[in-house]
């Protein structure tokens, strides 16, 4: 999906990754990330968000809940995270970030409310009343206020399968009349998801009905509970090119994640913008009638990946294309799959990808590379796919 892209924007990128490889210091199944091109990324995309007086929380989930590059992104000054699970939020916060909102996509569960409570979060989103009732509890014992976000959905709202959830609004003025009761919390914002997507028909960011539903949810809130929401929280497809959306339609926060790696689906095609910062890297194990089998552990469903360098080197690899077989959902991928045809393919070769993918739920390791841009190559770390140091 990237590679074209990042071979035009980022082929140091791809040079390095080869280098790595055939040096033996990274082993396959590991991504690359350039944590160089990161942090530019992550400075015009605060830039373009101070232009709109927005408000940022960085998504890591994507690159592994890393929490180097968290400080990275942080020093840019966006420094605060937005944990998809509660997981997350300890890792990140125990590493030292700030905690920004926790518990949307994922709420948090019951036992574990004190323990993401004392590490301070800004906001917490819920999705039920019961839930808002466990944080003010724990957090009556804390002796705080907890400020919350009500996630909203309403019928016909795009929403992915298996990320259902939320505040209906036929019955959400219901809700906020029994959430004002708990002592301990205070609504504070509002977000549903997704906000924003690409549309591949006009190659453009466009606003879901989402958005509408977020727009009356607040409107029903301000109106009728004499609350000033300080957070009208818009995530999806959060980079340089949706900033002026977010403004446009009311928001004044935005969670971005993919855009640091420039990995969002805008990012495919365009010549500004992000520059692509993550590679996948992978070794031929084996051929076997016309297919070239390469080590896997990284592959993700959703990646819409379409080929693959292949070499000792980044010369041979620029030559030498290969497709890949598309990722089936019965698939575990002990490999993945290319089609030699007319191409060349060696046990031994070095595999690039440029794909979107989700690191944390896969079983790779993550490689960190400064330098890549002056020739000056410095391997800073091996994580796991979880944000721990291997080496």
């Amino acid at each position: 999906m990237f590679l074209d892209i990042t071979y035009k924007r980022n082929p140091n990128l791809i040079k390095t990754a080869f280098q790595l490889h055939q040096e033996g210091k990274i082993y396959p199944n590991t991504y690359v990330l350039d944590i160089d091109a990161i942090k530019h990324n992550a400075e015009i995309i605060k830039k373009e968000a101070d232009k709109y007086d927005l408000n940022l929380y960085m998504m890591t989930k994507q690159i592994g809940r890393n929490p180097e590059i968290a400080k990275k992104i942080s020093e840019c000054g966006i420094d605060r995270v937005v944990a998809v699970d509660p997981w997350e939020a300890i890792t990140l916060g125990k590493a030292g970030l700030k905690l920004g909102n926790v518990g949307h996509l994922v709420q948090i569960p019951t036992h574990m409310i004190r323990e993401i409570l004392i590490l301070k979060p800004e906001v917490i989103t819920v999705f039920t009343v019961e839930k808002a009732a466990e944080i003010s509890k724990e957090a009556e014992k804390l002796g705080i206020i907890q400020d919350i976000m009500m996630k909203v959905i309403d019928d016909n709202d795009l929403v992915y399968e298996g990320q259902e959830g939320g505040f209906k609004l036929n019955l959400l003025s219901e809700s906020v009349k029994k959430i004002n009761e708990f002592r301990n919390v205070k609504i504070v914002g509002i977000t549903a998801f997704p906000c924003f997507l690409y549309n591949e028909e006009t190659g453009d960011i466009e606003k879901t009905k989402n958005v509408d539903t977020l727009l009356k949810g607040a409107k029903i809130i301000e109106e009728n509970f004499e609350i000033q929401l300080k957070q009208l929280n818009f995530p999806s497809a959060n980079s340089t090119f949706s900033m002026k959306l977010i403004k446009e339609n009311g928001g004044n926060y935005g969670e971005p994640g993919h855009a640091f790696t420039g990995t969002t689906p805008i990012h495919a095609n365009k010549l500004v913008g992000e520059i692509p910062a993550m590679v996948y890297v992978s070794e031929i194990s084996h051929c076997y009638e016309n297919k070239a089998y390469v080590y896997g552990g990284g592959f993700y469903r959703r990646s819409n990946v379409k080929k693959a360098m292949v070499g000792k080197n980044f010369e041979e690899g620029r030559n030498n294309i290969l497709k890949a077989e598309k990722i089936h959902p019965e698939y575990i991928d002990y490999y993945g799959t290319l089609l030699i045809d007319d191409k060349k393919a060696h046990v031994g070769d070095t595999v690039i990808y440029a794909f979107r993918t989700q690191i944390f739920v896969t079983r790779s390791q993550v490689a960190l590379v400064k330098g890549i841009q002056e020739g000056n190559i410095r391997l800073m770390g091996i994580y796991d796919n979880l944000g721990k140091r291997i080496k």
